[in-house]
């Protein structure tokens, strides 16, 4: 049992909240925060979530008067007859063409190859957990569109739980956590990407897990309460970084967000301007650092330790064979077909004595970073091109989105079935409204300090993407990096296979370098403002959306990236819409003597989700469509 302090008092609790607790709650349950009304909550949310994602496409038939309503499930509508199943154990062997859709060519195949007895060598430059994870139900039930779509659906469904917990901890509202759950629920890239054999989903889980984590550490106000969510939270990260190393980005927030309060006293002790910010000192604060203790460092460094271990032990399987095909690319020169490099062989890491087979963790350590090294090497020299591939900054408005799938009928069944990983555009261009709103809410002092701030964020972006995008027209006339329709792209690698299969290298120049540095600048002083002033919820909200489309940047100039990198971004549009529509919520008008509430506006904003959800939802599900309805529904440029 965590007991409060005797000296001082519980206040009000400031970190975001909206409602008055006590900052220190006693025991887990006290602790967690949730009541009943949560754990029902977050029980419905993931429901919805998984039977939306695992019954989809449903047919409504009963609108033409044919019948009731058909349901055909995630596996539709690639688990054709003529798919023979891949035998998983001793006697493994790779079937292709097997209703695979898109990247499903290789990590259901990876995880097949994981269950092989012994397991067969595959190398792949993404870390191994999302593929071990993907592989009991292909081991339970065989190797099929269903079983290799499994994990994803479970992992996409408890993710929609996991916002609600990380909105709730952001704030006593319970408006707030329900609506930004249901937006992740309902946006076309979430339901695609949970809907399809492919590992992001079970990363960007694993990414809202480490956020969550980290707002338990953050709030903690006792010791037990600190150490324990902070080894919670190393072992959450370890398993982020294992699914994917997109887990960078909620690491540079939690770091940032730590390293500024633990330097808030000495910078508000040395800048009086950031003093009369914060203004007096902030309870919780106090108690987070009496919490830490003297051994804070100590305890960060273990909890390091902690991560590394963690993310080494997901490559458990991956150690226990030889793998003669770890590439280390060194080039990819324009006008050749592809990467230059050669293989290197990883032997199984284990020491002899005499009879005895032991593991050697000295081998294992250098295997797990040659695997790596040879991984960011392939991202760096990576150069082929792709007609579906996007720049960064397009993201934002879904302007280039995946084409996953496209059936275009034939003269008996004229009907058109596409997959597009498209967002929801209610939630993401209503987004960019929130994360501006949210921007201007991330600060406080004075208007000139919080329109200075907000303004170096928003023109440092706005010079990198015109300085790219000016950098990419120049290197890449014929807009190869991107080809915006895949007639044009297969033409012209007809005409010019070289060239259209490979990317232009961009140089934006000193000026787009500068920008970034902006970008950073803004990044930090978000932060400080987070750690000592009460805006902790838009900054956090602002800080999590810019990293996680900032860490994307400095690759773009040398490869393709897809609009399914921005799944990261999506956590916090739909806590900014969120957070926009409770601030709506909570506005009244005064006209006349009658106060006029603007509440209806909120809801509005769900309901404009809900109902784009149901107007896109053909184009995530393939469910067949006349050529025109089709048409209709691509107010993006899907292809």
């Amino acid at each position: 049992m965590l007991r409060a302090p005797t000296s001082p008092p519980p206040l009000p609790t400031t970190d975001g909240a909206g409602d008055a607790e006590p900052l220190v709650r006693a025991g887990l349950r006290g602790f967690l925060d949730l009541d009943r009304f949560d754990v029902i909550a977050v029980i419905a949310l993931i429901v919805l979530g998984f039977v939306l994602r695992l019954a989809s496409p449903v047919f409504p038939d009963f609108l033409n008067g044919t019948g009731g309503v058909r349901a055909l499930g995630v596996g539709h509508p690639y688990n054709r007859a003529e798919c023979a199943p891949v035998p998983v154990g001793p006697h493994y062997r790779e079937v292709n063409h097997c209703g695979y859709v898109f990247d499903e060519v290789y990590f259901p195949v990876d995880a097949a190859k994981d269950l092989a007895q012994p397991a067969e060598s595959y190398f792949d430059p993404e870390p191994p957990l999302a593929k071990l994870l993907m592989a009991p139900p292909i081991a339970w039930w065989g190797f099929d569109t269903w079983t290799w779509r499994a994990s994803t659906i479970f992992f996409g469904s408890l993710l929609v739980g996991v916002i609600y917990l990380i909105a709730r901890r952001l704030r006593r509202d319970r408006f707030f956590a329900v609506a930004a759950a249901l937006f992740l629920c309902i946006d076309g890239l979430a339901f695609v990407e949970s809907r399809t054999g492919v590992i992001d989903t079970i990363a960007i889980f694993f990414v809202a897990l480490f956020y969550y984590t980290f707002l338990l550490h953050w709030q903690a106000r006792t010791k037990t309460q600190w150490r324990l969510t902070l080894y919670v939270m190393a072992a959450v990260a370890g398993l982020a970084f294992a699914a994917k190393l997109t887990a960078l980005a909620p690491l540079v927030v939690a770091a940032g967000l730590i390293l500024a309060r633990g330097l808030a006293p000495y910078l508000a002790a040395a800048i009086p301007f950031l003093r009369r910010i914060a203004g007096p000192r902030r309870m919780e604060t106090v108690m987070w650092r009496d919490a830490a203790g003297g051994r804070a460092i100590a305890h960060y460094i273990a909890a390091g330790v902690v991560m590394a271990c963690v993310f080494g032990a997901g490559y458990s399987r991956y150690l226990t064979i030889q793998h003669p095909d770890v590439y280390f690319f060194t080039a990819c020169s324009q006008g050749t077909s592809g990467l230059t490099g050669s293989p290197k062989t990883l032997q199984v890491p284990v020491v002899h004595a005499g009879s005895v087979t032991l593991p050697n963790p000295a081998v294992a350590i250098y295997n797990i970073y040659e695997i790596n090294a040879a991984s960011l090497q392939y991202h760096e020299q990576e150069c082929h091109s792709h007609p579906y591939s996007s720049h960064w900054y397009t993201w934002p408005v879904m302007e280039h989105p995946v084409l996953f799938y496209y059936d275009g009928g034939n003269a008996q069944n004229p009907g058109v079935a596409s997959i597009t990983d498209m967002g929801n555009p209610a939630i993401w261009w209503l987004g960019i409204i929130a994360i501006l709103f949210c921007v201007w809410r991330a600060t406080r002092g004075p208007p000139w300090w919080r329109l200075g701030v907000g303004v170096l964020g928003i023109a440092s972006i706005l010079a990198m993407i015109l300085l790219f995008s000016a950098a990419q027209r120049y290197h890449d006339p014929n807009n190869v990096n991107t080809s915006y329709t895949a007639a044009q792209f297969v033409a012209k690698f007809h005409q010019e296979p070289s060239s259209s299969n490979e990317i232009s290298r961009v140089q934006p120049g000193p000026g787009y370098t500068v920008a970034f540095a902006g970008v950073a600048l803004f990044g930090i002083a978000v932060a400080i403002s987070a750690a000592i002033s009460r805006t902790f919820v838009p900054a956090f909200i602002v800080l999590g959306y810019v990293t996680a489309w900032m860490m994307w940047v400095p690759g773009n100039d040398r490869r393709v990236l897809f609009f399914y990198h921005a799944f990261g971004m999506l956590i916090f549009t739909v806590l900014a819409l969120a957070y926009l529509l409770t601030a709506i919520r909570g506005v009244t008008i005064p006209v006349g003597e009658r106060r006029l509430s603007l509440a209806p506006l909120a809801y509005a904003g769900i309901a404009t989700a809900v109902a784009a959800f149901v107007f896109f939802y053909p184009v995530w599900t393939a469910l067949p469509l006349s050529p025109a309805d089709h048409q209709m529904r691509l107010w993006v440029d899907a292809w």
